[in-house]
């Protein structure tokens, strides 16, 4: 035996040289090889569980973990998913040991929204910004309780620029509060929750109205719970749909005229001719449908028996759409409360997708506005303050323009007016109108904070001047962008 072991040994002593030359060079376990296997598989880890925003780089067996990062919890959520993507550590064994988090904040969203669909049949559908996965699937867990084992869709992205503060909470109780209507939405705009749904019973809207209502600070709470509808104009896939009962069919005909001409796209008649008494709400309508059918999304609806929203208007449009469509119903009689919800939407600015408003975010800011009042201007009504319609379009790229610029600059609005009044006369002038659009703004959802107004007297000879081409040129409203240090 010990001939044999002699024989042997040197034979099996070569067979382990092998092996560890096989195992360090050859094998998947090598370092150059466990390394590229180790980030190849946390990087599909990540993309897996919906980290898009993040990549890792292998160093050995530590992983460095990097992109914009929506959130603290984001990335707690992203290292978790790292360290779990492969096996155990070990020399030999391989698997990721560390993970080093050198991430960058993540380019803030805004608005953030986020949105809580509970259609009539009972399923939900969960969309917009989230600050992180976990919070996802966590009102992803308290939708499915109120679902009852319907249908759930989750479409929530994982964004930055989410509001200090409980803002789970916040959402959270947008979804008990819908659960308890009939059917409808709750939107989380920034530091607003608006639930916009439908409830039958009297007694039970009032109290679902005051739960909005009596959000607890920093947030603010807006309740649009209306009764069931007797007519309505929608925003659909098929077109601008018009559904409910109308008095007569001359009513029917003009109707779908006022919304086909104000629609680029197929109105869709599903009215129906059911009481031949006038109705008291066609007034509010015959005001407010030509400016609808201009909204991108939404619905404009009648509920006689809801006291304070007979006639609702909730959606998306341009800024000067929604302020005209304020206008017109306001001065529209009738025996119903109007409430309308809407958000102003970005429109598209040419000229300005070159300017970088992150390196230069002042110059790009003024260089922006001054891109838009090179094509259009915001004019007025005679030697008046009130801003003309002609203006919509100009005003809604000055609005867009207002949102790409940093929210630490200051926007500094001058008004100015021809000089046929006198000093005292024009400066007065240029500042109510500078006012105005200021007060448009505003209502558009532009922090006031951000906004002052000043008026241009004859000393500003760059503004306007005596001659009638001097008056001409002249911008009756100008934008500068000061930093908070000036």
């Amino acid at each position: 035996m010990k001939v044999l072991d002699y024989l042997f040994a040197p034979v099996a002593f070569a067979g382990l040289l092998v092996a560890g030359w096989w195992g360090l060079y050859q094998s998947p376990q090598t370092p150059a090889k466990l390394e590229a296997q180790l980030q190849r598989e946390a990087n599909d880890a990540l993309a897996t569980a919906g980290y898009d925003w993040a990549r890792v780089e292998m160093r050995g067996q530590r992983a460095v973990l990097r992109g914009p990062a929506p959130s603290e919890d984001a990335v707690t959520g992203a290292a978790e998913t790292v360290l779990a993507s492969s096996w155990s550590g070990g020399v030999l064994s391989g698997g990721v040991t560390i993970v080093e988090a050198a991430v960058d904040p993540g380019e803030p969203v805004s608005p953030f929204v986020w949105r809580a669909e509970r259609l009539p049949d009972g399923a939900w559908i969960l969309s917009g910004n989230v600050p992180s996965r976990r919070i996802a699937e966590q009102l992803e867990s308290v939708a499915r309780v109120h679902a009852d084992g319907l249908q759930v869709e989750n479409e929530m992205k994982v964004a930055a620029g989410a509001p200090a503060g409980n803002w789970q909470g916040a959402a959270r109780l947008g979804l008990d509060i819908l659960a308890q209507a009939d059917a409808g939405e709750a939107r989380f705009r920034d530091g607003v929750l608006r639930v916009n749904a439908v409830e039958a019973e009297p007694a039970k809207r009032a109290r679902l109205i005051s739960l909005v209502r009596n959000i607890a600070a920093p947030w603010r709470g807006e309740a649009l719970v209306k009764g069931p509808a007797v007519w309505s104009a929608r925003h659909s896939e098929e077109g601008l749909v018009l559904s409910g009962a109308v008095p007569t069919e001359s009513v029917k005909t003009e109707l779908a005229a006022l919304a086909q001409a104000g629609f680029a796209g197929n109105v869709v008649d599903r009215m129906e001719v059911r009481d031949r008494k006038q109705a008291d709400w066609l007034g509010g309508v015959r005001a407010g449908l030509p400016h609808f059918a201009k909204f991108t999304t939404g619905e404009m609806s009648v509920h006689p028996e809801t006291a304070d929203a007979g006639l609702a208007v909730e959606g998306t449009a341009s800024g000067s759409v929604i302020a005209w469509l304020r206008q017109d119903m306001s001065a529209a009689r009738g025996p119903y409360a109007v409430n309308i919800m809407a958000d102003a939407a970005d429109v598209p600015v040419s000229g300005i997708d070159e300017l970088d408003f992150a390196s230069a975010p002042a110059e790009a800011c003024e260089q922006a506005f001054d891109t838009v009042l090179e094509t259009g201007l915001v004019t007025f009504e005679g030697r008046s303050a009130i801003i003309s319609r002609e203006s919509g379009p100009t005003l809604d790229k000055l609005l867009t323009v207002s949102r790409k610029c940093a929210p630490d600059l200051l926007i500094e609005l001058g008004g100015a007016a021809d000089s046929a009044g006198g000093r005292v006369t024009d400066t007065a002038l240029g500042e109510a109108r500078a006012t105005a659009v200021a007060e448009y703004m505003v209502s558009a959802g532009l922090d006031p904070a951000r906004l002052s107004a000043i008026g241009y007297g004859p000393d500003q000879p760059a503004q306007f001047n005596d001659s009638p081409e001097g008056r001409a040129a002249t911008r009756p409203v100008d934008f500068r962008v000061r930093t908070r240090s000036e």
